[in-house]
């Protein structure tokens, strides 16, 4: 099946235009505005965007089959491979603000259907849309009684403890839930996860600063985080970054394998999920301006979350090229986890699940850690 739905991107594009050519020094100066000659890089910014509005490319959704929901949060299994029961299993989990669909992008870049031909029976968490379920909306619901129960029913369903992956804010939310439920989990990997979130330069915390006056205010008036405010938080960690990917992208062959990847992941990146009143404010305030992860004072139901009581074995993948987790937040958990390992993968933050060097430096050692274990 294919996708039809309208394309969105980019978001908030008004603003990512904007920051693009105020951070560009020869587009503002005396005289005549109207006189002024447009940067190359800025025109091919929006040549680049017009080309990814129009492209005929949509992404083929791949065939998967629910085996498990509680409020709008499933358990999806490839219903095409037989799963078996001597196989180690995984749980692959996704981020809150972007949707499953990254683990299973296209037929060729799917960590999903990767992990699956290696002889690891894979499974993908989805959250859905948790504005709209009602018992998810705050941090204890979404740990406790989304995530949470689809451990333990996969661990059952199993007959022994299971692998579990997550990715970006997955992750964070992953480790917290291991700790409060150690017996159903073979092992804990954190895929470009923060865990101290004041560590490194600062440059997204420091955007969160920034920009949470006005965060506060509109959560509060429309009970959700919306959307186009965390994509304008990730834009400002680099206001020309949309020159540079645009202007990258027109350069791009027609009809090239890169350049339909390429439209896959921007479309995945423009329709993301806003975060309910509760989550959104305990993001901002107890993740990025209080640090509790990092600080040890982080509670899950009343449960204190330290990583030093971690027992099962713990693969930390982070990467010196990621911009929105930085390496030093997540690699302070290689200290504080007993049985962690910690892979540098050398990519950027959606490179390590989607770019070209993804099953190379990251899909390739994963299998083989979980299949040595």
């Amino acid at each position: 099946m294919q996708e039809k739905n309208t394309r969105k991107g980019l978001r908030p594009l008004s603003i990512q235009i904007s920051m693009a050519v105020s951070s560009w020094p020869q587009a503002f100066g005396s005289g005549d505005v109207q006189q002024m000659q447009m940067p190359e890089e800025i025109e091919k910014m929006l040549l680049g965007i017009h080309k990814y509005q129009q492209h005929p490319y949509r992404r083929v959704i791949l065939p998967l089959e629910n085996i498990w929901q509680k409020g709008l949060a499933t358990i999806k299994k490839i219903p095409s491979i037989k799963y078996v029961p001597e196989n180690p299993a995984i749980l692959l989990i996704p981020s809150l603000i972007n949707k499953s669909s990254i683990f299973d992008l296209m037929e060729e870049r799917s960590m999903l259907r990767y992990l699956s031909s290696q002889n690891i029976d894979t499974y993908l968490f989805d959250w859905g849309d948790i504005v709209e379920d009602d018992g998810a909306q705050d941090i204890d619901a979404i740990i406790m009684d989304r995530l949470l129960p689809a451990i333990k029913f996969l661990h059952r369903e199993r007959g022994r403890p299971i692998h579990a992956l997550g990715y970006c804010m997955g992750g964070t939310l992953l480790l917290s839930a291991a700790l409060c439920e150690q017996e159903s989990l073979a092992s804990v990997i954190m895929l470009a996860a923060s865990w101290d979130f004041h560590a490194g330069s600062q440059r997204l915390l420091n955007c969160v600063k920034f920009w949470a006056p006005s965060a506060f205010p509109a959560i509060e008036e429309k009970g959700r985080l919306d959307v186009d405010w965390i994509q304008t938080v990730f834009a400002s960690l680099d206001p020309f970054m949309a020159a540079k990917k645009f202007s990258r992208f027109l350069d791009m062959d027609d009809g090239s394998h890169e350049e339909e990847l390429f439209v896959v992941v921007e479309d995945w990146l423009n329709d993301g999920l806003a975060l309910p009143c509760g989550v959104a404010q305990h993001c901002i305030s107890d993740w990025f301006l209080k640090n509790l992860p990092g600080t040890g004072g982080w509670k899950i139901a009343g449960n204190d979350i330290i990583p030093e009581e971690l027992l099962c074995p713990s693969l930390i993948i982070t990467s010196d090229k990621d911009r929105l987790v930085e390496y030093e937040t997540a690699c302070v958990l290689k200290d504080q986890i007993p049985k962690a390992e910690l892979l540098n993968a050398s990519c950027g933050h959606i490179g390590m699940i989607a770019g070209r060097h993804s099953i190379e430096k990251v899909w390739k050692p994963l299998a083989q850690w979980v299949l040595e274990l």
